[in-house]
């Protein structure tokens, strides 16, 4: 049985025009289905990062073509776009990108407060669930800067689910992480995947960056690597385990 595609890159040259000495990845031909999780390893500067603000629409491709759910991203304008983003959640690497002079909660309440078009009440009303399942109760009413960096990325996870995407992006959520704070993110993907209440027993797709693959060998089914300015999918978790390229030994990385 096959499933839609949820993400399709044809050809795709990735650039960090951000950054100069960042090499650029291509040309990617990749294809996500819906309910798969791809775990996506790189090394730290290998390019992961523009990778997946690429394929996630955030940032055009330096040349090649962005598919979400079926729909070329060139081709989209206006309403079209929003209506595309709403079904994408995305979480930034560091510390998630949070606005700063926002409480947790009206951070959380973002997205709904846009695209929605609702009451700040009625939006902390809908999210209430989603607050308590990542546990976010105790911090609600703080700022940002108040909060452990671990805790901030919680936050802006909480942002990027508040729409109940279909596809989820994690970029690099474990980084600087101890392994109790590693297993909760596992375990977060679980849920995510199996169809979490929250998702009203919808399973995402997700696609996870990482500069450690080995974390998240137990809950992905695909992986990749970009290694060298280009883009290489390794198989299944025993591909990866038996793989004896260095590149893909050291992207494995040290057990926990």
């Amino acid at each position: 049985m096959s499933f839609p595609k949820v993400i399709e890159l044809d050809g795709v040259q990735v650039t960090d025009s951000r950054r100069m000495e960042a090499p650029s990845v291509g040309a990617v031909n990749w294809s996500v289905a819906q309910g798969e999780c791809w775990v996506v390893g790189g090394l730290q500067g290998s390019g992961v990062t523009a990778f997946l603000e690429t394929a996630a629409g955030l940032r055009p491709p330096e040349s090649g073509e962005v598919r979400l759910f079926g729909e070329a991203l060139s081709a989209l304008r206006g309403d079209s776009v929003a209506a595309i983003r709403r079904r994408v959640g995305y979480l930034f690497s560091g510390s998630g990108r949070l606005m700063t002079p926002l409480t947790v909660v009206e951070n959380i309440t973002l997205p709904l407060r846009y695209h929605a078009g609702i009451s700040f009440a009625d939006a902390v009303a809908e999210v209430a669930p989603l607050v308590e399942w990542l546990g976010l109760e105790p911090v609600a009413g703080l700022l940002p800067i108040r909060l452990a960096r671990s805790m901030r990325l919680r936050v802006a996870l909480a942002r990027a689910l508040a729409v109940r995407p279909e596809l989820l992006i994690l970029d690099d959520p474990i980084a600087g992480l101890d392994s109790g704070q590693i297993r909760w993110w596992r375990q977060l993907v679980e849920s995510v995947l199996k169809g979490h209440p929250w998702f009203h027993g919808r399973p995402a797709t997700v696609v996870v960056g990482t500069e450690v693959l080995r974390p998240f060998l137990p809950v992905g089914n695909c992986f990749a690597m970009i290694h060298q300015g280009s883009m290489h999918c390794l198989g299944d978790r025993e591909a990866v385990l038996s793989s004896e390229d260095p590149g893909v030994r050291e992207v494995l990385g040290e057990p926990l």
